[in-house]
């Protein structure tokens, strides 16, 4: 059994060694800003808005017109006042994978930890895609649309489900300069 993983893995590791010799990776710290509107789903469907901000480590790999971006952060959801829930405050960390050049579609996922109503902590998770706009090196604005959700475990309100929209803002601090017939 060990001989049979053994010559399994060797190939592999392999692969992975020859294409990290081959190309470079820049990456360097990039800050996020969203601003959201949204609607809960709860006994009945109400306008919600909230804010957000993240942190990670852009991963920019040479010769390949891509990004991953892993990512913490944290968001603050204000609920109409159609719900007993109230507000929703998360915190997380996930990745964003998406594409290089003056228009950029991403998807990205989080897991972390939610608050409900202020007293009843859960998981929380999200997934979503995105659509950035390079204004300049340093800064993206762009839009984006996700599914997020806390799991009640004190079952007080129940989970807290909702759809989130909005503007995303983002401050890349060492984005690579990138020759522009190539990638874009």
């Amino acid at each position: 059994m060990r001989r049979s993983l053994l010559i399994a893995l060797v190939p592999c590791l392999f692969v992975a060694a020859s294409l990290t010799a081959t190309r470079e990776a820049h990456a360097g710290p990039y800050l996020g800003i969203d601003l959201d509107l949204g609607t809960a789903f709860q006994d009945q469907v109400d306008f919600s808005y909230g804010l957000g901000a993240r942190f990670g480590w852009k991963l920019y790999f040479a010769g390949a017109p891509v990004w991953l971006l892993p990512e913490v952060g944290g968001h603050f959801m204000s609920f109409g006042s159609a719900t007993e829930i109230g507000h929703a405050d998360t915190a997380f960390g996930g990745v964003r994978f998406g594409f290089d050049g003056i228009v950029q579609p991403n998807v990205f996922a989080h897991l972390g930890l939610g608050s409900i109503g202020g007293s009843d902590f859960g998981p929380y998770g999200d997934v979503g895609v995105g659509l950035d706009f390079q204004i300049t090196r340093v800064f993206s604005l762009g839009l984006q649309v996700a599914y997020n959700t806390v799991l009640d475990n004190n079952s007080n309100y129940g989970d807290a489900k909702w759809a989130s929209f909005g503007l995303n803002f983002g401050f890349d601090f060492t984005r690579p300069e990138r020759d522009r017939h190539r990638y874009y």
